[in-house]
């Protein structure tokens, strides 16, 4: 691969995108006529935006080199200035860029970042030791060791993200339920999809238990380096090297195939001991479902923790009648899935047969197109299900549009099947927002309902959609709208009752004296109440002591407060939104103001929105003016 140092990168990036070459995929490759660079032309990566087309580009040629090691990135700026005259502004750039890139032609060095949780050991001291290796090596390492705060530094993580070949994430008990080290793997995650780049290579740390589901869905079929103490670091670093080179890995890697216990916890860790305190986790681990079914299942869920509201109540009689499409719609962390997880528990357990989807799964190359998107979504009804796989095919071989094939497949292969309902349970259903299909999806599941009427068979048929978004921002025609029909259900925050109860449970003896204080400062936040009590509980830390230190990147919740802020980074219209109902409680910006809503950072109604908490208003108050 060819390095570029991030200032000569950005440079070049900055060129690339004042050329018109770059307006569309069709103009890009025109510039690929030569032998040198016609072989790599149909397999150039497309992007919708001028911006994503040169930053696919950047990252597919800076890999690729000729069969004699000429790298192939200087071919392209060669070809670019040549269509430009002498005296041309953009020429005389490229120009000088080329002189720049070829000599770092013969330069292996690469760009490493090392994601860790700061502050926690021995994760930092095994990180700086990797770093000094690996910098001694020759090689550009961007290591975050300095808890900067503000958006500069957290738009230079995302760009040093971007521009990184490898991606080394080290993950201990404490990382692995880390927000901002599980955002950056997703961040990582998202690059590579897009430009080919960086590679993660996972480090466990004396940590072999089942890794949260949002940290594995992004790692898979990735091997692990393994680490127990000290003694591993120069195999490590070692392993590493191999890699980045292009070398077998000489350590002992392996793939974790933990066995799960009996008992998962509230939010879906497998945990041993019913009474014992657990960390909560950011989101809901979906992967036991299945583990979950009656009748005899022997694995169960946890209640000891778990505030049943009335949302419960409603989702436990509408999930096991017939014919029935529910919506469950409330903000990031508020319950959303457990809730869910628990409605499809209870519909199991009833008999009904149930295909949980969860989008988020779902990655870029099946949501490329809706034809795609279907034919995935009529697979996973069908192996959910147990059903016959040539019947899909012989459905999919119709000479008829994939909508029509979905509803045949659903009306004749599974519908007519059962005579307990079939509940197709969708997960993040606003995901979708940004395909190019999703108001033609959820319109689809409008006609699902309305063939009720008409086709007993969809009787049969219960829908359950999880979502954080207005429903009119997915679909505005209220007559193809899956989302106004059926029974609605928001999920609101905790009251002051249901919070003294989860304080009781937690054993914290000063409850009550502190319960008006502590609903100030997290307002029934589900997550952040659950934090804050594990916090008091298991750290012997005082509550006046939690509340200073609360609003902070250094506090117990800066982990979470650091990923809030990164994830408005690039977006000044949800900041400016967010610094006017700080300053103001009101927000003119209709659209950004249901993104912050969604993002669970806001909350409010009519004319009025504020924080959705004191924490988050302390936080963003002094970050943003």
């Amino acid at each position: 691969m060819l390095r570029l140092p991030t200032e000569l990168y950005n440079r070049c990036r900055n060129v690339l995108l004042n050329c018109s070459e770059f307006d569309s995929h069709v103009s890009l490759q025109t510039l690929f006529v030569t032998a040198e660079l016609h072989p790599f032309r149909d397999s150039l990566p497309e992007a919708s935006s001028k911006s994503g087309r040169v930053d696919a580009c950047l990252g597919f040629l800076l890999l690729k080199r000729l069969s004699n090691g000429q790298p192939v990135f200087p071919l392209l700026l060669t070809a670019l200035r040549d269509r430009y005259q002498v005296g041309d502004g953009l020429r005389d750039e490229l120009d000088r860029l080329l002189e720049e890139v070829q000599p770092t032609s013969s330069v292996q060095s690469a760009h490493l970042f090392i994601c860790y949780k700061r502050n926690t050991d021995p994760d930092e001291q095994l990180a700086l030791y990797l770093y000094n290796i690996l910098t001694d090596q020759g090689h550009e390492v961007f290591i975050d060791q300095s808890m900067r705060t503000g958006a500069a530094w957290l738009e230079e993580i995302d760009q040093q993200i971007r521009t990184s070949d490898f991606l080394v994430v080290l993950l201990s008990e404490e990382s692995a339920d880390s927000e901002m080290v599980q955002s950056e793997i997703q961040r990582a995650y998202e690059y590579r999809q897009l430009q080919g780049r960086p590679h993660i290579l996972p480090v466990r740390i004396a940590y072999e238990e089942m890794l949260p589901y949002t940290v594995s869905a992004f790692l898979k079929p990735l091997q692990y380096i393994a680490w127990n103490d000290p003694d591993d670091n120069q195999r490590v670093a070692q392993s590493i090297l191999a890699t980045v080179t292009g070398q077998p890995m000489p350590s002992t890697s392996f793939h974790m195939s933990p066995s799960i216990s009996n008992l998962l916890s509230e939010d879906g860790r497998p945990i041993e001991d019913e009474e014992a305190l657990h960390s909560p986790l950011p989101a809901f681990d979906p992967r036991f479902l299945e583990e979950l079914e009656a009748p005899g299942g022997v694995v169960k869920l946890r209640d000891q923790f778990y505030i049943e509201r009335d949302a419960d109540i409603y989702l436990k009689q509408e999930i096991v009648k017939l014919g029935t499409t529910t919506t469950i719609r409330a903000p990031r962390q508020t319950g959303k899935t457990s809730l869910l997880m628990r409605g499809i528990h209870h519909a199991r357990q009833r008999g009904a047969k149930v295909v949980p989807i969860d989008l988020q799964s779902f990655g870029y190359d099946l949501l490329d197109s809706v034809d795609v998107f279907l034919r995935e979504l009529a697979e996973s009804i069908c192996h959910e299900l147990r059903l016959d796989e040539s019947d899909l095919e012989k459905t999919w071989r119709l000479s008829t549009g994939v909508q029509k094939k979905l509803i045949y497949y659903l009306e004749d292969q599974v519908l007519s099947e059962f005579e307990q309902p079939v509940v197709i349970a969708i997960d993040e259903a606003d995901s979708l927002l940004h395909t190019t299909f999703y108001r033609d999806f959820f319109g689809l599941l409008r006609s699902w309902h309305n063939r009720r009427a008409s086709h007993y068979q969809w009787e049969n048929l219960n829908i359950v959609l999880v979502i954080s978004t207005e429903p009119y921002l997915l679909i505005d025609d209220i007559n193809q709208s899956p989302f106004n029909v059926g029974l609605d259900l928001d999920l609101p925050d905790f009251t002051d009752a249901q919070v003294l109860e989860l304080m009781r449970q937690h054993g914290w003896v000063e409850s009550e004296h502190y319960l008006s204080q502590f609903m100030n400062l997290f307002n029934g936040h589900p997550y952040l109440t659950r934090k804050a009590l594990y916090t008091l509980v298991t750290q012997s830390i005082t509550w006046p002591d939690l509340a200073k230190v609360a609003p902070t990147d250094q506090g117990p919740f800066g982990d979470h407060l650091r990923r809030q802020h990164w994830h408005l980074r690039d977006q000044p219209e949800l900041q400016t939104a967010l610094r006017q109902i700080i300053e103001h409680k009101c927000c003119p910006d209709d659209r950004a103001l249901f993104r912050l809503l969604r993002a669970g950072l806001v909350k409010g109604s009519g004319d009025v929105y504020t924080c959705r908490c004191d924490l988050y208003h302390q936080y963003f108050k002094e970050k943003l003016i």
